[in-house]
């Protein structure tokens, strides 16, 4: 099948170095495929489908074991509740063998709606994960001064070359600076919930204006007004971020002396994201724990502040590396795969 007939398309986008544990990829496969006689073998082993479309001998057999187990499926659980899961494991097989090691599929499901299947949309909820590797701030006195000064420890400057582990496989940011493990939690905070993220997108979508952005509340009102069904005519950046949470696992460490070195695991869950959204979050909150940045520069971004100001004179929002975020699920509004 040429690639164009099979209309591959994923459940999003990602920048270059971002990975997926739970990419959704969905194709089409003609409905022809699956009824005997319609094509004739050749002699290369293939078969001729409508369009001058080519499916191996070897395929063609699997395509139509599935097709015939969704008919089963209809007829043996019409009128009920019922839907098992049956993994497609001969497909999927045969596609993985086509595949680089650094890409798995997990599954292979037939998708049984009434309407046509799209990965992008009807989703309910996208979970991502960002994956984040720091030394906690930490400060020592000078006992060789006759005045005790309190300094940071010196390995808080060591960098990152002592964050580096054998399975990172650059699936992980290790943090130039010492971080404040409290004040990483509490900058997460503030975002949940339904906010205007215009200034956590990418900068080649955030909107230039010299005069000072509308508030929050007439943003809502807008939207709330909208009887449109037309995104375009809403707000687009006003959204509800459903979870930001952060989970810090500590290394175990000989020298009991050292700042700790945290594992953070950052999950954020919302319908869907804008581009570079979450690595610009990411990006914020470590600003605000390595003294960058302050909490009450949240609100000023999100548009929140009587002190919000004009759109040059907002703080700068740095973009966290591609290399420690993930797509760890997707959830679709209605369930009708097999």
């Amino acid at each position: 099948l040429t690639l164009s007939a099979l209309r591959v398309r994923g459940a999003g986008r990602t920048d270059k170095g971002v990975h997926a544990t739970h990419q959704v990829v969905a194709f089409d496969v003609p409905l022809s495929l699956f009824v005997d006689g319609d094509g004739k073998a050749n002699n290369n082993g293939e078969e001729d489908i409508d369009d001058g479309m080519k499916i191996s001998a070897h395929a063609l057999p699997l395509l139509r074991e599935s097709y015939q187990t969704l008919i089963k499926y209809d007829a043996t659980i019409a009128g009920t509740e019922a839907r098992p899961f049956i993994d497609q494991w001969e497909i999927r097989r045969a596609i993985s063998t086509r595949l680089p090691r650094d890409i798995v599929i997990r599954s292979i499901r037939i998708w049984n709606g009434s309407i046509p299947f799209e990965a992008r949309q009807n989703v309910a909820c996208k979970t991502y994960i960002y994956r984040l590797r720091f030394r906690c701030i930490a400060y020592q006195t000078n006992t060789n001064s006759t005045e005790a000064r309190t300094n940071l420890h010196p390995i808080c400057s060591a960098g990152p070359h002592l964050l580096r582990r054998l399975n990172d496989d650059n699936t992980v940011w290790l943090s130039p600076w010492p971080l404040d493990e409290e004040k990483l939690r509490q900058a997460c905070e503030p975002f949940v919930g339904r906010h205007d993220f215009c200034n956590f997108v990418h900068k080649a979508e955030r909107k230039v204006s010299n005069n000072s952005r509308p508030s929050l509340v007439r943003r809502r009102e807008r939207y709330q007004q909208s009887n449109s069904n037309d995104e375009n005519e809403k707000d687009k950046y006003l959204m509800d971020l459903f979870e930001f949470n952060l989970h810090l696992q500590p290394e175990e460490e000989a020298d009991k002396t050292l700042p700790p070195i945290i594992d953070a695991t950052f999950s954020l869950k919302a319908k869907g994201f804008h581009r570079s959204q979450v690595r610009n979050l990411v990006g914020f909150v470590v600003d605000v724990a390595r003294g960058e940045r302050i909490l009450d520069d949240a609100k000023v971004l999100l548009g929140e502040s009587d002190n919000a100001g004009s759109e040059k004179s907002l703080p700068i929002v740095n973009s966290a590396p591609a290399s420690g975020l993930c797509l760890a699920s997707v959830e679709y509004e209605h369930d009708d795969f097999l």
